[in-house]
């Protein structure tokens, strides 16, 4: 794990007019690309020689606060490197179904029968949601605003914490904000390739589409097929899953395990999350299953994001005091005794 600034493939609102241009929208669909960029360029103020002192899979140090090391963040070769943890993350999560544990699978088996049996509930469920902004002016006026707390808010929130992490030289701080950053491009880039190989409507582009008691799949990579997007925006192609409630949801599992010593962090955490998919259908951007598979896909990316961190902080740990070995031994010196002791590096 380790800092950087890639973007994420992370599904922004879409209208479905292809004509209009909204400025201030499209200067918030660049904010993650600033945001990450800033990073960057922050980062690069910091180093300190590689042999100084130990660092973690983040190129933090160990025994301090902030402190960057160049050879290990940057690097392409080691594992520190932000581009191999990528890259090995990426790995890991794609190999997972192949190496699950009998618990695992159940889990996995679980939540596939669940998404699937949420297809039969999408359009009652779609009928019960969709009218609340208009019942309720709190909801109408809340709903877009917290809904983005799965979009460009939560780059924002990211920035903020950290600036926090820099301003008191908080490492755990730190660390978490580059763990959030590897979840996000990680879930965003699987919630898209599952957004290609599905190319499912969107429950506004169903209304408008004359077909109003049932939503529609039309299936892998149909978004490139002129014949049939041709004057269909993108909203009718990227439903499944969602994206805001990926990111949400990625986040806040990164947030939960880092900070498992704290009680309060986690279910404040997963209940941010949970407005942001809640607010995904009162806007009429989403059916539930395509909600619910996306927070599916954050937490496991979450979580599998944190623990390579810890098996990388676990590894360079244990490397290090492998590589110190003290070494006692008794000797005479004529009438005095004397206790040796040589360090093996």
């Amino acid at each position: 794990m380790n800092p950087s600034t890639l973007c994420i493939f992370k599904p922004n609102h879409v209208r479905l007019s292809t004509h209009r241009t909204d400025s201030h929208a499209m200067i918030f669909k660049k904010f993650p690309v600033l945001f990450f960029s800033l990073c960057l360029s922050f980062l690069n103020g910091f180093s300190v020689p590689a042999n100084q002192e130990i660092t973690d899979s983040t190129g933090l140090s160990e025994n301090k606060g902030i402190s960057i090391c160049r050879d290990s963040v940057f690097s392409f070769r080691s594992q520190r490197g932000f581009v191999p943890s990528l890259i090995r993350n990426f790995g890991e999560q794609a190999a997972a179904p192949f190496n699950m544990s009998s618990r695992q699978a159940l889990m996995v088996a679980g939540g596939v029968v669940i998404t699937g049996a949420l297809f039969f509930a999408d359009e009652n469920m779609d009928k019960f949601f969709k009218p609340l902004k208009e019942k309720n002016r709190w909801i109408d006026n809340s709903s877009p605003k917290i809904t983005e707390l799965g979009g460009n808010y939560a780059f924002v929130v990211t920035g903020a914490f950290f600036g926090y992490s820099i301003v008191n030289n908080d490492r755990k701080a730190f660390q978490t904000t580059l763990l959030c950053m590897q979840a996000a491009i990680t879930s965003g880039t699987w919630v898209r390739l599952g957004k290609i190989l599905t190319c499912r409507e969107r429950p506004v582009a169903t209304y408008i589409d004359n077909r109003p008691d049932h939503d529609f799949w039309w299936g892998p990579f149909q978004q490139f097929n002129s014949r049939i997007s041709n004057h269909r925006g993108m909203a009718y192609f990227d439903a499944f899953p969602s994206g805001h409630a990926a990111t949400a949801f990625s986040i806040a599992s990164v947030f939960a395990h880092q900070y498992a010593d704290k009680p309060f962090v986690s279910p404040v955490a997963y209940s941010i999350a949970t407005l942001v998919g809640i607010t995904r259908l009162t806007e009429h951007d989403h059916w539930v299953s395509d909600v619910f598979a996306g927070a599916c896909i954050g937490y496991l990316c979450g979580k599998q994001v944190v623990k390579h961190a810890r098996r990388l902080d676990e590894a360079s740990s244990h490397a290090y005091n492998k590589k110190i070995k003290p070494e006692y031994f008794f000797s005479l010196s004529g009438e005095s005794l004397m206790v040796n002791c040589t360090m093996v590096f």
